[in-house]
Formats: C-alpha cells, sequence, structure tokens
C-alpha cells in the first residue's frame, strides 16, 4: 500500500519521461496500459477472459505488458514501476487479492509478488473502486480537491473515499464500501447476503433484475414490449420511465436510496466533491438531475453549501489511470 497525496499529481509539473504501467483486472477481462506522468497512455493491450484463473490472469498480463511497450516503443526495463486494480477485495498492505466472485484461484493470492517476478517491475495493489477514485482525483473531475467521494455504479456498488488529500483505507481496508451502506430495512437481497444494501438497488444488474420481475407482474405495463424482448440497456429504462409506470418506479427507487446515501457521505464527510461513475452514471442526465434534487432534500445544508455533485470525467478509464497513479506514487515519481 503506498501512501498517496493526490495534491502532488496537480501541483507538480507532469514527470512526462517517467514511465509506467497501469493494470486493471476485471469482469472485463485484463488490460494493461503504458503511462507518463501526466497520465497520457503510450501503449496499451486488452485480453476480453473476464473468468480466466488467477494464474492464468498473471501469464496474461505479463504478455499484455510486453505487447502495450512494445506498441509504446519503448522496452520493458524503462518502466519504472506498475499498479495494479483488481475487481475484488483486496489485502494492498500484504499485495494479495482476497476473492473474485467471478474468477477461480484468487483468495489469498500473492498477486503483486507474482507479477513483480514476471515483470522485473515493482508493483503495487489495490481493489479497482478505490483506485478509480485515484484515477479521478489525479486526473479527471477531483482535480484540486483535497476531500472528495467517489461512487462507483457497475455490476456491483463501490467506491473510495479522500479525506486531506489521501486515500481511505480503514482499519481492515474496507473504507469506501458505498455499495454496503444500509438504505432500507428491508428490500433485495445484496451480493454479501444482506438485506436493504444500496447495492442491491443501484448496482446495474439489481436495477434490471428488479424491472424483470416487476415486468413479469405486470401484463399490461407499456414497456413489457419494448424492454421485455431481450435484455434492457440502462439508458433504456430510464428513458421508459417516461410512459412506464414500473421503469419509473424502478428508477424512482434507484434514485430515493442513491440519494439518501450520497447525502448522508455528504453530512459525515464534507467533500468538496461526490463524483459518480461507473455504466449507471453514463446514463447521464436521466439520473443525475433526480439525483442532485434527492440528495437536496437529504443532505445537512452547511454540508450541501461546499459539495459539488458531478460524473467522472475519465469514463471507462477512471481504473486504469488511477492504477497508473498507483504507480507513479509507488515509484516516488509524485
Amino acid at each position: 500500500m503506498v501512501d498517496i497525496s493526490v495534491s502532488s499529481f496537480w501541483r507538480r509539473p507532469p514527470a512526462v519521461d517517467h514511465l509506467v504501467i497501469g493494470i486493471e483486472i476485471g469482469g472485463h477481462g485484463q488490460r494493461v496500459v503504458v503511462a507518463d506522468g501526466s497520465g497520457r497512455i503510450h501503449g496499451q493491450a486488452h485480453a476480453p477472459d473476464g473468468k480466466a484463473d488467477a494464474l492464468t490472469v498473471v501469464l496474461t498480463v505479463q504478455r499484455l505488458a510486453e505487447q502495450a511497450c512494445e506498441q509504446a516503443g519503448v522496452p520493458l526495463r524503462r518502466i519504472e514501476a506498475a499498479g495494479i486494480a483488481f475487481g475484488g477485495p483486496v489485502d494492498p498492505q500484504r499485495g494479495l487479492t482476497l476473492l473474485s466472485h467471478r474468477a477461480p484461484g484468487f483468495e489469498q493470492f500473492p498477486l503483486v509478488a507474482l507479477l513483480e517476478e514476471r515483470l522485473g517491475l515493482s508493483a503495487v495493489l489495490d481493489n479497482d473502486a478505490r483506485t478509480a477514485a485515484l484515477g479521478e482525483a489525479a486526473f479527471g473531475a477531483g482535480r484540486g480537491c483535497q476531500n472528495l467521494v467517489y461512487v462507483h455504479l457497475a455490476t456491483g456498488v463501490g467506491g473510495g473515499i479522500v479525506v486531506d488529500g489521501r486515500l481511505l483505507y480503514g482499519a481492515s481496508n474496507t473504507a469506501g464500501e458505498i455499495g454496503h451502506m444500509v438504505v432500507s430495512t428491508g428490500g433485495p437481497l445484496c451480493s454479501c447476503g444482506k438485506p436493504g444494501h444500496l447495492e442491491a438497488f443501484a448496482a446495474a444488474p439489481a436495477i434490471q433484475a428488479r424491472l424483470r420481475e416487476r415486468l413479469a407482474e405486470s401484463p399490461h405495463d407499456p414497456a413489457r414490449g419494448p424492454l421485455g424482448r431481450r435484455p434492457p440497456t440502462l439508458r433504456q429504462i430510464f428513458q421508459a420511465a417516461s410512459f412506464s409506470p414500473v421503469a419509473d418506479e424502478i428508477v424512482r427507487e434507484t434514485v430515493q436510496t442513491l440519494g439518501l446515501a450520497i447525502a448522508n457521505l455528504i453530512t459525515v464527510l464534507n467533500p468538496e466533491a461526490v463524483i459518480i461513475g461507473g455504466p449507471v452514471a453514463e446514463v447521464g442526465p436521466l439520473l443525475m438531475d433526480p439525483l442532485q434534487a434527492r440528495v437536496r432534500q437529504y443532505a445537512y445544508p452547511a454540508s450541501l453549501r461546499s459539495v459539488r455533485l458531478t460524473t467522472a470525467e475519465l469514463g471507462g478509464d477512471a481504473i486504469i489511470l488511477g492504477a497508473v497513479a498507483l504507480a507513479l506514487a509507488h515509484s516516488g515519481r509524485v
């Protein structure tokens, strides 16, 4: 684990002559980039198998790193460090992955040590949501903020918290597990098995599953035809809220629970910015406009006056650029 001051990324001139590797391991496979101190990507490579076992992933990442370096026109020996973003719980201090919900072999797996051996580089590890928070703080919508909250709405709901310029980890590295905030005393079960968690309402699969279930119970709903024939996109669901009572109910639930969670985060942490990222955030104003209203309704007014609620700037690159930022901090270049 690296002690990172986010202000070091935007208070110093970028070290464009220093190259690092960013590695993303998640549900969409493995991605490796070669980037400089400004976050500019010079080369990249991707493998789409998100269900590959742990040892296969190590070998794949080695191959991708070689390909990314070749595309960048630099030998691997010129790379100064590697940052790894993993889609699951990790132990950053020991460089271990603790679990993957999609692929075998990642239980107590020494990912950092094995990649260091394969790549000949010093490496550092964190989970993908906290890494995305670092990416937005260093290169995106959080630039200039010493205190921010990043909420990642994707297959699950995760996040990262920056307090006084530093990522918050907590006593057992679970700080930022925003998806497991309780937003209802009942409701659907979360992936962790407990009821009422934000992830069970605001993760992309949860939104789609609730829509399917309620459409099946509502044979006369106008959305049953257009949204029932194939799995709808999130944008289609939010658009359908204008004519479908079921879709409107799902969207209202999603906005309500997410608004409660964000209002509580604003009240307790008093951040300068709350940044919403991930595929759900890409819905745009259909989500953000009603969400702004809910947050204003519930948050403590004194905290609300100083906060900016916005979407992520880096989109799908937030995680990988956060891994680049990890590597830059680990190499001492920021």
